[in-house]
């Protein structure tokens, strides 16, 4: 991490244009995800759902996996390596819906280091607060972010709460974060 990363963003040269598309998470994902980052600790951790999108681009997650990494109080890094190994582990259909990670307080904007490390533009970016501290009514709080015009927007609770939506049905977990 060098010295810009504790820099603020610029703010986006456009506004964000609301889409149509929604994510369906099932309580279950929702619940792994909250699991997976707490047991982190005092660390920010990073990782992914991944699951079926249709035409239309809407999606449900499928699959949380939480992939080999480095975690500190104030970053995460995923190697190349440990991404693909995932990938490859990934039920058949499985598409990347959305990259999560932890902050260690109650910001929820990306750092300069959250842009560069995001895996897909095509993925939403759900940043936790307090390292996934349970706080609220989902995605209340949480920062759903969605590139668009060449920036990673960070959406209002209005337009989160239509893009991000909870659902039943179920998920599997994996975390290889201990191996």
């Amino acid at each position: 991490m060098d010295a810009e990363d504790n820099l603020r963003r610029p703010p986006p040269k456009r506004p964000y244009a609301p889409v149509d598309q929604v994510l369906k998470v099932p309580a279950q994902a929702l619940e792994a995800t909250l699991s997976l980052l707490q047991r982190a600790g005092d660390r920010e951790s990073g990782l992914f759902w991944y699951g079926a999108r249709d035409a239309a681009g809407n999606g449900i997650v499928r699959h949380v996996a939480a992939p080999r990494q480095t975690m500190s109080w104030g970053n995460f890094h995923i190697a190349p390596e440990a991404l693909a190994e995932i990938v490859h582990r990934l039920p058949q259909g499985c598409k990347p819906l959305a990259q999560v990670h932890s902050h260690p307080g109650m910001r929820v904007e990306h750092s300069n280091y959250d842009d560069r490390m995001m895996s897909s533009r095509r993925s939403l970016s759900l940043v936790f607060p307090s390292y996934g501290a349970s706080r609220g009514v989902f995605p209340e709080g949480i920062g759903v972010h969605e590139w668009q015009i060449d920036y990673w927007h960070l959406l209002g609770d209005t337009e989160a709460r239509r893009r991000v939506v909870v659902t039943d049905g179920s998920a599997t977990m994996e975390d290889l974060r201990w191996l």
